[in-house]
């Protein structure tokens, strides 16, 4: 679909609901950093914090929410089913995730369990699913320049961590996620808030 085909609510409500999206995104950014003082020392053992580290992915998940919202308003993945879809599959990801937050600090006890291996396995892919996201935005042509740039840097983050991590060892490593998903949301947040009318016009003249 080519840009000339998204037609966009061009008046200052539909603007500023979405700089509403965009504010919460990057309020919430660094939400899973924060949270990140309160983990468990081991994965095997129980946060000392539960609620602080529960409560800290909880709001970072749901400041991705609102940038995926503000972004699906945008259109900026683009305009037919597949950015309909896309966007389901990213909601019900970010929303396994949360639930994993819940359950791995408010209920440890069923960390055996299939609804817990479910839940833990959508926190990688939801940010995994970043660069599919990505790749969509520059296919819809809505945003240009750095606009494009964050996405990836959300889904690259687990791929670097991992990499460090094999390179120079786990806590070496360790630092790279939490500032790359900071960053990223932080940026991808600023990208729907300040995406306004000038944008479209020049979207409506490409």
């Amino acid at each position: 679909m080519s840009v000339q085909e998204i037609v966009l609510p061009n008046n200052d409500s539909f603007f500023a609901s979405n700089r509403a999206f965009g504010a919460v995104g990057m309020i919430l950014s660094p939400m899973l950093f924060l949270a990140s003082f309160f983990f468990a020392p081991q994965f095997d053992q129980p946060s000392p914090h539960p609620f602080l580290a529960g409560l800290g992915g909880v709001l970072y998940l749901s400041g991705a929410m609102a940038s995926a919202t503000g972004m699906r308003n945008l259109r900026v993945t683009g305009n037919g089913k597949g950015a309909d879809v896309l966007y389901f599959v990213q909601m019900t990801g970010l929303l396994l995730a949360m639930c994993f937050d819940v359950l791995e600090n408010a209920a440890p006890q069923l960390r055996e369990t299939t609804v817990f291996f479910i839940t833990d396995m959508a926190y990688p892919f939801s940010h995994i699913l970043m660069i599919t996201v990505g790749i969509a935005v520059i296919r819809g042509g809505v945003w240009r320049g750095w606009r494009r740039i964050p996405a990836f840097l959300v889904g690259l983050a687990l791929p670097s961590f991992i990499g460090l991590s094999v390179a120079f060892g786990r806590e070496n490593g360790s630092f790279i996620f939490p500032l790359m998903v900071t960053v990223g949301f932080f940026l991808l947040g600023l990208a729907v808030f300040t995406t306004g009318t000038k944008d479209l016009s020049e979207i409506n003249l490409r």
